[in-house]
């Protein structure tokens, strides 16, 4: 694999929140993520809900991301996941393979897990798997991009909760 000249420091950790409107904006939002990370010599792991990652995967075909090539070439990862995961295994199960693409040369992880919105309850449960992630993850080369399909009306009041556990948070199209 062509080495590409690293956009990270050593040790970054961009961890961003993007806001949605939308659940059609989920896969395009992921493949411009996904295309942007192999540029940059990245790993890309997504994390599916069970039952959902040939889904995803499609998804993110239809979004224009060369999947097929990217698992090829084992640049790219899906891997599935129970929604009853505890915090805990959320934040350490897939810690080693994320550090075995780093060891194989990979400038970063660039990561994704499944969107969670638009309901009230899913997205309060999400943050406190994001505030996780953001303490472990801190020091290490993981772009970390979580996804939130929060509709119109709660757009500011989910930025504002987000800000403190991302290093920004992006709002989509409205």
């Amino acid at each position: 694999m062509p080495r590409v000249e690293s956009a990270f420091p050593k040790g970054a950790c961009p961890h961003v929140a993007v806001l949605l409107s939308h659940p059609d904006e989920v896969a395009p939002t992921l493949a411009s993520f996904y295309a942007l990370g192999a540029k940059r010599n990245g790993w890309l792991y997504y994390r599916s809900l069970a039952g959902r990652a040939d889904a995803d995967r499609a998804a993110l075909i239809a979004a224009g991301l060369d999947v097929t090539t990217l698992e090829a070439e084992g640049r790219m990862v899906f891997s599935e996941m129970e929604p009853t995961i505890s915090v805990e295994d959320y934040v350490l199960s897939w810690e080693a393979e994320m550090q075995a693409a780093l060891a194989r040369g990979f400038d970063a992880v660039w990561c994704a897990r499944f969107p969670v919105g638009p309901k009230t309850t899913v997205v309060d449960r999400a943050v406190e798997y994001d505030r996780a992630w953001d303490a472990h993850a801190r020091d290490r080369r993981y772009v970390s991009l979580c996804i939130y399909v929060v509709g119109e009306l709660d757009r500011d009041r989910r930025a504002a909760e987000l800000e403190p556990l991302h290093d920004s948070v992006l709002r989509g199209r409205s």
